[in-house]
C-alpha cells in the first residue's frame, strides 16, 4: 500500500479568538454570552469568507476523490508555520498548495491541482514496480 501524499494547504483563514475561563464567565453574567466571537466572524471580509467556503468546497472533493492517497493540511497564511511555508517556498498569493515538500501550485484550477497530484501517485506506483 503506498504512503498517502502529503498535501498542505497555505491560505488565509478566519481566526476567532477565544476568551480565558475567568473572562468568560464575566462576559456570561453580563449577557455577552458567545457575542464577542460571532462579531470576529461578522467583521472578516464577504470575499473571505467565499473563497474559505471555495476553499472548503474544494478540498472536501479532492478528500473524496483521493481519499486515502492524500492527506491535507490546512495552513494559516498569518500563523508562524504560514508565514514559515510562505517564505521557504517564496508564495505570495493564496491559496497555495504544496504537494510533498515540492511542487507548489498557487491559484484556482483545479485540474492543475489534481494533475500535480496524479503525477505524484504515478510516479509513486512506478516506484514501486
Amino acid at each position: 500500500m503506498m504512503k498517502p501524499l502529503k498535501v498542505e494547504v497555505v491560505s488565509n483563514l478566519i481566526t476567532a479568538f477565544g476568551t480565558c475561563s475567568h473572562c468568560e464567565l464575566m462576559f456570561d453574567e453580563a449577557g455577552l454570552k458567545g457575542k464577542t466571537q460571532c462579531q470576529d466572524m461578522v467583521d472578516y471580509p464577504a470575499e473571505l469568507k467565499e473563497e474559505l467556503v471555495k476553499l472548503g468546497e474544494w478540498l472536501g472533493e479532492l478528500g473524496r476523490l483521493y481519499r486515502h492517497r492524500i492527506t491535507i493540511r490546512l495552513i494559516d497564511a498569518k500563523s508562524p508555520l504560514g508565514i514559515y511555508k510562505s517564505l521557504l517556498h517564496r508564495i505570495r498569493r493564496y491559496p497555495t498548495f504544496i504537494i510533498e515538500k515540492k511542487d507548489v501550485y498557487t491559484g484556482w484550477d483545479r485540474q492543475r491541482i489534481e494533475a500535480l497530484l496524479d503525477a505524484h501517485i504515478q510516479a509513486a506506483v512506478l516506484s514501486r514496480i
